[in-house]
């Protein structure tokens, strides 16, 4: 096994393991305790936008995931995975701080339970995320630097920005579709 193999071996084992890291985040918690903190956390969140009624967001495939640019606050970009079955959207610590969302009123505690054991974090409110043309405002989001992330990758996009729109992962176009809900 030459050296491109092993490395695009390890990379491949790396990029399972975040994922699966990342669906074990709430793993301890039971369903209708997670349900009932998503609904009182993401509900309020605030209005939606989006510039057409489908919009399009390129996708790039790494490893085993799909990674989507993502602007946060109107001014700091950064490239998150998208993650429809994490509850919030998480973001590193670098990023917070980047973007000014680590002093906000809204700011509070919360216990995740990782692969890696116990974390915690932080939750705070993003005044704004946009993907592509598609925005939501107040979103609450998770600070936490999540380990091993590959190079250029700020966290995962979660439930807490994908609950107002509905989905369509098109593989092969390398696209995702965002629908507001209304």
């Amino acid at each position: 096994m030459g050296f491109l193999s092993r490395s695009s071996a390890f990379f491949a084992v790396s990029i399972i393991a975040i994922v699966v890291g990342t669906q074990s985040l709430f793993k301890n918690l039971s369903f209708e305790h997670m349900v009932a903190a998503g609904k009182n956390s993401i509900s309020q969140t605030g209005r939606i936008s989006a510039d057409s009624e489908d919009t399009v967001v390129p996708l790039k495939q790494l490893g085993g995931v799909w990674v989507a640019r993502v602007e946060f606050n109107d001014l700091h970009p950064a490239h998150l995975i998208v993650d429809t079955g994490a509850t919030f959207t998480t973001i590193s610590e670098d990023l917070a701080f980047d973007a000014g969302i680590g002093d906000t009123s809204g700011r509070s505690g919360v216990k995740l339970f990782t692969a890696g054991g116990n974390v915690q974090a932080e939750m705070a409110v993003a005044q704004k995320i946009r993907v592509g043309n598609a925005g939501r405002d107040n979103v609450r989001v998770v600070i936490h630097t999540i380990p091993n992330l590959p190079e250029g990758i700020d966290g995962l996009l979660g439930l807490s920005f994908f609950d107002r729109f509905l989905v369509r992962l098109d593989h092969s176009a390398k696209e995702m579709h965002l629908t507001p809900k209304l």
